[in-house]
């Protein structure tokens, strides 16, 4: 099964190289940045609001330049000011995400203006992990560091995040504001 869903991805990946020949079909984002929690967690001690940092990086198909399209890992960590009860201050989730990029404007102040949206769900991997779903939304503003090179951009989106807790009646529901800088290959 690791197998087939590997060999999907790579086929998913490398078909657009090998219909446009000189075309580039395919991108490489990563991004990194903080988030800011808007929601105190009840079920946290003092109704704490949890604050963090995330690093994502996706592989995906350019449609035309009109839509892109991609699959990738990321790394979120939300950190609470004082322990919470039998949990540490820090919940860590390593999702797996679908990434969607529509650019709205291709000359804005020289750059790209973009709708940017993710989902995704991470899986319990370890004692340090945390599993749960996620989605986050936003608007982007690519910065071309060279003519046909990869683009600078900075996303301000907005996320909702859910921590499944083991062993607790009561989940984390997170929302957050995130503040994003990363590099757009296409």
């Amino acid at each position: 099964m690791k197998r087939v869903l590997f060999s999907s991805f790579i086929i998913f990946l490398l078909a657009p190289v090998a219909l446009y020949g000189q075309g580039r079909g395919v991108y490489v984002a990563v991004e990194a940045g903080g988030m800011l929690g808007l929601n105190r967690q009840s079920s946290l001690a003092n109704d704490q609001a949890l604050n963090g940092y995330k690093f994502h990086l996706m592989f995906g198909r350019n449609f035309n330049d009109r839509f892109y399209f991609g699959l990738g890992l990321g790394n979120e960590v939300y950190r609470a000011s004082e322990s919470a009860g039998p949990f540490s201050s820090r919940f860590g989730i390593l999702p797996f995400l679908a990434d969607f990029r529509v650019p709205l404007h291709h000359n804005f102040l020289s750059g790209t203006l973009s709708v940017v949206a993710n989902a995704g769900y991470a899986p319990r991997i370890g004692n340090d992990l945390f599993r749960g779903a996620l989605a986050h939304g936003g608007i982007s503003y690519g910065y071309p560091l060279s003519f046909n090179g990869p683009d600078l951009f900075l996303t301000l989106g907005y996320g909702l995040q859910q921590i499944v807790l083991p062993y607790q009646s009561n989940n984390l529901q997170q929302q957050t504001i995130s503040l994003t800088l990363g590099l757009f290959i296409n």
